[in-house]
């Protein structure tokens, strides 16, 4: 039996709020999207077009921490981890 939960979750990037919705397939992460974002355009803005596919495939909190930041973006790459982070940890519960 497959097990697919959507969890959206909300950080602080660097601007405003992140809000992502991120879908887990039998606890691993099949698709991270950026449904709001406000981030600086030509720094922060390619951080939340890149890192959603990098956290694709992965099943651990260690595995999405150690995804490199897109330089930079520090802030907002880190406030996309901890989105996804605790997305993760929500639907495996």
């Amino acid at each position: 039996l497959r097990r697919q939960r959507q969890m959206c979750i909300r950080d602080r990037g660097m601007d405003d709020e992140i809000v992502v919705r991120v879908t887990v397939d039998d606890g691993k992460i099949s698709q991270v999207e950026v449904l709001k974002q406000n981030e600086t355009e030509g720094i922060g803005v390619p951080a939340t077009e890149q890192l959603p596919e990098k956290f694709v495939g992965l099943d651990t909190e260690e595995a999405i921490n150690a995804v490199d930041g897109i330089s930079g973006a520090t802030i907002t790459s880190n406030a996309l981890k901890r989105a996804v982070v605790n997305a993760l940890l929500q639907a495996k519960g």
